[in-house]
């Protein structure tokens, strides 16, 4: 008696798969019965990524009707994901020990697998493989397609998924089933045309999201009470909502509203999706918000909170002037967009000099060990939106670094967050001033509401710039102290309403 592992993300299964695995417990392994096939669901615990588009339990409800007629035992088990590790093939065995109380080994189980570096791992513990699809790992050669070329079939496809015979071809029955019952060509249409993140669902590679989350959240309460006189209440959207901080606050203020948050992050997503709310009528969607997720004249407030500068950012101006115009499309007459971001100064153009901290770090080594002084010319060598243009000057004894206000501003906005360094390196925190923004609300139909304002964060002048940075102008032989720049706006539009 022996054991089938079978392991893998199982989002589609095929015909191939079906008629390999009978054959093989039809015919028996060396002349012993196979009793039992174990499906090993990997990445059980993410969803709606392109990796990894379908969720477990539909994956799991597949697999069920795909095995039905198999002669054998079968047993499911979900593995959640990790991270690339040598020991995968010991982490997975030791997930179907604890939740099963199963001990695999290379004496009662064999391997059924054609993904090669998974085979190699379990070659180092002795089990023998059976290759599925694959022929010649080194020619990188397999028999048939593999799941996710199946499902490339599928996006291929296009709207035309459900009658498209080209994908039907290859996908096992049970899984045509699932997909047609739960439309989930049309789920994972939706992830393959996202161009806002990567096959996992992140913005970013580069990004440390704890700490990222730990430096958005920190100041939620300022940012809410800054946010909070602009929303009217009603069907209330926190666009790009991260950790889901700010949507705790608006249900809880805003009693007898919908409050939706739109993360196209998967991290964050699944994170939002398992906190409390003080207001039950909390809702998600894990959708890029480029799109226009919500009919026409529908929605009371859209926020975009500190997420507007990435779009521009990691896509174009062209993308960020799409969200714009299609958030004036949903918004209901009278509706509002809440914007609290970032903002360049209003004379960008003029120049400056910097006095920069050489005693607070180190002029060489770990961006985080840097000095001040230091930090700057590593953001010269490594801001990828434009090349930052500076000279030294000496003057009145003092060692100055002569650039524009608006170059100094983007190093000034980035030069504390060393944790998501080279992120931040990707990011134009200044591309628009307030007027700018203002001008672009405006282009669009929105008429700009009382109150809206550039402001200091009074946190960042104290925490990030004094001591660190000194701004001045030369008159003449003499250096005039400048004021720091804003460094955000809050900057409320209204939808005109229409008479009646």
């Amino acid at each position: 008696m022996i054991t089938m592992l079978f392991p893998g993300r199982h989002h589609m299964l095929t015909k191939f798969q079906y008629s390999y695995l009978r054959s093989i417990i039809d015919r028996g392994i060396n002349r012993e019965k196979v009793d039992r096939i174990i499906f090993a669901i990997t990445s059980s615990d993410h969803a709606n990524t392109r990796r990894n588009p379908i969720p477990l339990y539909l994956r799991v409800l597949a697999i069920e009707k795909f095995s039905r007629d198999l002669p054998c035992e079968v047993k499911i088990y979900p593995i959640p994901d990790v991270n690339q590790t040598k020991k995968f093939a010991e982490y997975l065995l030791h997930q179907i020990e604890y939740q099963g109380g199963e001990k695999l080994t290379s004496k009662n189980t064999i391997l059924a697998c054609s993904t090669p570096p998974v085979i190699n791992l379990f070659k180092k513990l002795k089990f023998d493989n059976l290759p599925v699809e694959l022929l010649d790992a080194k020619k990188d050669k397999y028999s048939n397609l593999r799941p996710y070329e199946v499902v490339d079939l599928l996006v291929k496809a296009g709207k035309n998924w459900r009658t498209d015979l080209k994908w039907k071809e290859f996908a096992s029955q049970a899984t045509q089933d699932v997909y047609l019952e739960y439309n989930l060509g049309d789920s994972i249409l939706e992830l393959f045309k996202d161009s806002l993140i990567n096959e996992d669902a992140d913005l970013t590679d580069t990004r440390d999201y704890n700490s990222y989350a730990r430096g958005m959240d920190q100041n939620i309460e300022f940012k809410f009470n800054d946010i909070n006189p602009f929303v009217i209440q009603g069907k209330i959207i926190d666009a790009g909502c991260g950790t889901g901080a700010l949507i705790w606050h608006l249900s809880k203020y805003f009693e007898e509203s919908d409050v939706i948050g739109i993360e196209a992050t998967r991290k964050f997503y699944e994170y939002c999706k398992l906190q409390q709310y003080p207001n039950p009528f909390v809702y998600f969607y894990r959708r890029n918000i480029l799109d226009q997720n919500f009919k026409k004249n529908t929605i009371n407030t859209f926020i975009y909170s500190s997420v507007l500068h990435e779009i521009y950012s990691y896509i174009n101006k062209e993308a960020l002037r799409k969200v714009l115009r299609n958030t004036y499309n949903q918004l209901a007459p009278g509706g509002r967009i809440v914007i609290r971001d970032v903002v360049g100064p209003e004379k960008g153009k003029e120049k400056v000099l910097l006095e920069l901290n050489e005693k607070d770090g180190k002029n060489l080594g770990d961006i985080k060990s840097l000095s001040t002084y230091a930090k700057f010319h590593r953001f010269v060598k490594d801001f990828i939106p434009r090349k930052i243009k500076f000279r030294e000057k000496k003057i009145n004894r003092k060692k100055l670094i002569e650039t524009t206000l608006s170059d100094a501003y983007e190093f000034m906005s980035k030069m504390s967050y060393t944790d998501n360094w080279q992120s931040e390196m990707h990011e134009e925190f200044g591309f628009w001033n307030f007027s700018d923004w203002k001008k672009e609300l405006k282009k669009i139909g929105f008429e700009i509401v009382a109150g809206s304002h550039p402001f200091k964060s009074n946190y960042i002048i104290e925490k990030m710039y004094n001591g660190k940075i000194t701004i001045f102008k030369q008159k003449g032989k003499d250096l005039t102290i400048v004021n720091y720049p804003p460094t955000n706006i809050i900057l409320a539009g209204e939808k005109p309403k229409v008479d009646n």
